[in-house]
Formats: C-alpha cells, sequence, structure tokens
C-alpha cells in the first residue's frame, strides 16, 4: 500500500507525558513532511490550544475538537458546530452548578469565568501559552465544537445524566472534561480531509495513544497506537509501536516504509 496522508494526535504522541517534543519525533515528522505524503494534525484540542505545537512541526492541516472541526491548509473542510439550544442548556447547568465552562471555536476559546484556578491549571498542564478570552457570551457569538467542563473528579455526574444522550464526556485531566457531541469523532474528520483531497481511506494513517483516538485508530487504512496507550486503545489498532519516549514515531514511520531510518534517539 501507498500511503497518501498521515494523522497525528499530540499528547502522548508527538509530545510526551511532559508536553516535550521528543528529538527524534521532530526529526522524523520533518522528514515525513519532504517526501509527496500529506501531514496533519488529529487532536481534542482547540486551535489556538496547539498551534504553537503544530509550528515547530512545520504543520498547517488539522482535525481538532475531538473531530469538530477541520481546516487543511488554511481552508475549512469540515464543520460541526454544537446546536445553540444546546449549549444554552448546558451552560445554564453550569451556573446552577457553579462548574466554569470554556467554550472551544475555530479561531479562540471563551471562558464563562474570569481567572479561575481550574482553568489556570489546566492550561498551565496543557503548556499552553495564553488562557482563553474571558467572554461569558462567546458561545452566543460564535459557533462552539468544544465545551470544556471544569470540576473535580465525579461532580460532572449530574451533567452526564442529563446529557448523556447528546455528549460524550472524557476527562484527560483531574480538572476537566472534553464534552462534544456523541456523533463527533476525530474519524469524521479525517474522512472529510479525505474526501476533500480526493485520497482513499485506505492510503491513510493515524497515530494515536488515548480513548477519543479509538474511532480513527479503526477508521484508518492504518491505526498505529502509541506503546503509551492503554490496552483498551491499543487493541483497535493494526499496529502498536514502542512509547512516545521510546521513538514510537520514528520507528513506526521507518518499520512502514515513509521515512528511512535511522533519525535521533531521544535523549
Amino acid at each position: 500500500m501507498t500511503y497518501q496522508m498521515v494523522f497525528f494526535d499530540i499528547d502522548g504522541t508527538l509530545i510526551d507525558e511532559h508536553k516535550r517534543i521528543p528529538a527524534d519525533t521532530l526529526e522524523a515528522v520533518k522528514r515525513l513532511q519532504e517526501t509527496d505524503v500529506a501531514v496533519a494534525i488529529a487532536t481534542g484540542r482547540a486551535p489556538d490550544q496547539f498551534l504553537h505545537i503544530a509550528q515547530q512541526f512545520g504543520i498547517d492541516s488539522y482535525v481538532c475538537c475531538n473531530g469538530g472541526y477541520a481546516q487543511f491548509k488554511g481552508k475549512p473542510v469540515y464543520r460541526r458546530p454544537i446546536d445553540l439550544k444546546l449549549l444554552e442548556a448546558f451552560a445554564e447547568m453550569a451556573d446552577r452548578y457553579h462548574h466554569p465552562l470554556v467554550f472551544a471555536g475555530s479561531e479562540a476559546c471563551y471562558a464563562n469565568r474570569e481567572d479561575h484556578p481550574f482553568i489556570k491549571e489546566a492550561f498551565a498542564y496543557l503548556d499552553i501559552p495564553t488562557l482563553p478570552l474571558y467572554d461569558p457570551d462567546g458561545w452566543r457569538n460564535h459557533q462552539i465544537y468544544q465545551v470544556y467542563l471544569y470540576c473535580a473528579e465525579g461532580d460532572e455526574q449530574p451533567f452526564v445524566q442529563r446529557f448523556g444522550s447528546d455528549f460524550r464526556f472524557i476527562r484527560p485531566h483531574r480538572y476537566y472534561l472534553d464534552v462534544f457531541p456523541k456523533d463527533v469523532s476525530k474519524a469524521g474528520g479525517i474522512e472529510a480531509m479525505l474526501r476533500e483531497l480526493g485520497i482513499p481511506q485506505d492510503a491513510s494513517i493515524a497515530f494515536g495513544d488515548g480513548e477519543n483516538d479509538v474511532e480513527m485508530l479503526s477508521f484508518a487504512g492504518l491505526g498505529i497506537a502509541m506503546g503509551n496507550a492503554k490496552p483498551t486503545v491499543q487493541q483497535h489498532a493494526d499496529y502498536v509501536t514502542k512509547r512516545v519516549d521510546d521513538g514510537g514515531i520514528a520507528d513506526a514511520l521507518a518499520r512502514f516504509g515513509l521515512i528511512d531510518p535511522p533519525v535521533t534517539v531521544s535523549p
């Protein structure tokens, strides 16, 4: 099979648990970009939460917000905004429970609380250089593709009970959850991008490590799970590579003939 496009998750795939890019990963992806293979990000993050990372790789195409929005070289190719009435109901409930929210758009993120410690801690954990804009009405004035619910573990249960038929709830951190439509996934954004480019599904590769990567690992022509992924994620992949901090990206790209070894070994 001649592969034509590769999609990379970010956290736990392109960057390690310390939010650092391994040297061999950076070199391997840049070498991949010297070929005819198209490269894109596929992440649960919103654009203003990962573009500083994508720029280090020179990647300008992405599927983000867990598949709610996709862009290829500056051109939007897929949009699945959340229904305004559903957002309103969710925001009203969060207000009653005094939980802060951040709403992810294609250009910015909008917080309904200013300087909340949970938001600050989560953005620091993700090594995001700027906090979201404080704009309590941001969700009314912009298309929103994902919501971040900030609460302690377990406090999300009333929201899951009420909105579980509408949203998926994934907790990447002890202080927040990704909340996005149940019928949205990274696979949907990838499918739309491949269709836009005329690339067959079988000619795509996806790298990932998290619960929100399962659909794209199953969808891609070749799904590659990182060695640091949980077994429940690895079982959906066609191949399991080494850990992100053990040359996993470089090893898999070389193994499947997309780049030539060797590459710089991670320190």
